[in-house]
């Protein structure tokens, strides 16, 4: 699915000898440990989109250390330094935010109510099963999505600590 919606994104053009690193690298270690809270969107084409969301980072960080990393070395052994888990994030932050999410939805996906819709949905299951907020990465260039969160509620909790060291980190209480 993510290497779907990682060609459609790029023309078409594989970057890899190894088809399945993009989503392994990207999305894997949610869609394996998470997959509770991962929505998908397709329409007749195939994949457009998906929000996958993490309930607890802390567990999960220790969950992929334990499973995920490893199978990923196993699996791309020359590429070890790759394949990586979730990021360091300040105590402060996972204490009110202790959920995290990703929304990745194609350009050609216009209409934002679907996004909307699919990362009301996750940030209701989060909710639901005891999550007080969520936050998610955003690069500071990225205007359309910075605007789209902030008017969901999101607000910017940090920059420059981001796990990208430019990312700005958005967070909403739930």
């Amino acid at each position: 699915m993510v290497r779907q919606l990682h060609l459609r994104a790029q023309a078409g053009q594989e970057s890899s000898a190894h088809p399945d690193l993009i989503g392994d690298r990207c999305l894997g270690a949610c869609l394996a440990l998470c997959p509770e809270y991962s929505f998908v969107l397709e329409d007749e084409l195939g994949c457009v989109g998906c929000v996958l969301g993490i309930l607890d980072v802390r567990s999960f960080t220790k969950r992929c250390q334990a499973s995920w990393i490893p199978a990923m070395r196993d699996k791309y052994p020359h590429r070890a330094g790759s394949t990586h888990g979730p990021g360091e994030y300040p105590d402060s932050l996972l204490y009110h935010f202790p959920s995290q999410l990703r929304l990745d939805a194609l350009p050609e996906l216009v209409d934002v109510s679907v996004s909307r819709t699919l990362l009301t949905a996750l940030l209701t299951a989060l909710k639901a099963n005891g999550s007080q907020g969520a936050f998610c990465e955003v690069q500071p260039t990225d205007r359309q999505r910075l605007e789209f969160l902030t008017k969901l509620g999101f607000l910017e909790i940090l920059r420059g600590e981001a796990r990208s060291r430019e990312g700005v980190v958005m967070g909403r209480l739930l």
